[in-house]
């Protein structure tokens, strides 16, 4: 089973946004302990530091090793070898993410795993941990799920969703790879066998799935998660299709689907809010894929729910991908906004005309720009909408059917 390519671009264009951060006065160097007593655990477990902050691992006990990864799956960004008590090793961490770790000879037997979560520095850093926050209200409204379907093909044209998870706890949520299940609304030409990926900021991949009846344990998935997977109530309803269901930190996360053996065909990738009480959100949604014509364009759906209208921009975005190397980009993508009755309430082609119709009532595109999310090509596409609860879907096409690679976002702009 083809686990994961090097080759393959994870693009999250626009899931992630570069913030200057004042610099640290000093970093902070961290300690673990590997095998402390003999015992088959790295003490701490999970350990979270700033950019610029060092980790500092000591030999509790012989015959271990720190391997960035997770057990079978190592990513190579740090690997000590295997020692023998007293022996240390240290690794400054420079960039935002989560990075697991394992013990390569007790990793997959006995589950010796551990998690460097990287935050960004801020102007007082406080290494030692804090107190958990107080209880604050439930956001007046949230992004409670976003999906995306779109024909999924191979190498990198495979179908890859990013979303970004922000706040002070961690994000429970599952995330699913849905193929044979779309047949019952009549759509052709379905995956029949879906895999999932599930990969941290860095790249990493810290979660997998091929048939969600059946767990691999690996990374964030540290138990069996079938059950987990029927009480959340969003199980699929065909035993090919795939599910991982994980508590995120924040971060910026890549789900990857795939045909097994290389097959193509249509597909949904979903990814569900399972903990909206929490101090935590769904902050963005952006899926990568090569937009087809007819039935085969990239259909993006999310849900608003809560009390409040919820401020979104969403975009089609295609010029703007060839930067990061991606080849055969939509040249002139347009986009669609529906309700949840298939209402048509918005639409655009190029971004710096607005198109006045449904819920766009005036020219948009100082808003665009005021919202720090306006598009750099001129032929892409974006909207505005402040959009009570309810389902709503943006659909990508290419101008005069030309077909490519696109991306499609939503961005909650509160």
């Amino acid at each position: 089973m083809k686990m994961f390519s090097g080759r393959l671009v994870l693009v999250l264009v626009t899931a992630v946004s570069l913030v200057t951060h004042p610099e640290r006065a000093s970093a902070t160097t961290f300690n673990v302990t590997i095998g402390p007593g003999g015992n088959l655990v790295f003490d701490p477990a999970s350990v979270t530091i700033r950019t610029g902050d060092q980790v500092k691992w000591t030999w509790g006990s012989s015959g271990h090793s720190t391997t960035s990864g997770s057990p079978g799956l190592p990513n190579n960004l740090w690997d000590s070898g295997i020692h023998n008590q007293g022996a240390s090793f240290t690794r400054t961490f420079t960039t935002a993410g989560t990075f697991p770790y394992y013990c390569i000879p007790h990793g997959g037997c006995c589950n010796m795993v551990g998690t460097i979560t990287v935050v960004n520095a801020s102007p007082t850093p406080n290494p030692t941990p804090t107190p958990a926050p107080s209880a604050t209200p439930t956001p007046a409204s949230i992004l409670a799920n976003i999906s995306t379907r779109s024909f999924v093909q191979t190498a990198d044209n495979v179908m890859i969703g990013g979303f970004i998870v922000q706040g002070s706890q961690p994000k429970r949520v599952i995330i699913r790879a849905i193929g044979p299940e779309l047949t019952q609304f009549g759509v052709p030409g379905v995956l029949a066998n879906p895999t999932l990926e599930l990969h941290d900021g860095s790249g990493a991949l810290i979660g997998f799935n091929d048939d969600w009846q059946s767990t691999v344990i690996g990374g964030v998935i540290t138990s069996d998660q079938v059950q987990d997977i029927l009480s959340s109530g969003h199980a699929p309803t065909d035993m090919r299709e795939s599910a991982i269901i994980a508590d995120l930190p924040a971060g910026n996360y890549t789900a990857i689907i795939r045909g097994v053996s290389s097959t193509t065909g249509v597909a949904l990738v979903e990814v569900y809010d399972l903990s909206p009480a929490a101090d935590s959100i769904l902050a963005n949604i952006s899926t990568r894929t090569f937009v087809q014509t007819n039935d085969n364009v990239m259909i993006g759906g999310f849900i608003v729910q809560g009390t409040q209208p919820k401020m979104v921009v969403i975009r089609a975005i295609g010029p703007e991908l060839t930067q990061f190397g991606v080849p055969n980009v939509l040249a002139n993508p347009t986009l669609e906004l529906h309700d949840g009755a298939g209402a048509l309430i918005g639409a655009n082609d190029n971004w710096q005309t607005t198109i006045i119709g449904g819920i766009i009532m005036h020219d948009q595109v100082q808003d665009i720009l005021d919202s720090g999310r306006a598009p750099t090509d001129p032929n892409e596409s974006a909207i505005i909408a402040n959009l009570p609860a309810g389902n709503y879907t943006a659909i990508v096409r290419g101008v005069s059917n030309t077909t490519g690679v696109a991306l499609v976002e939503v961005y909650d702009l509160q």
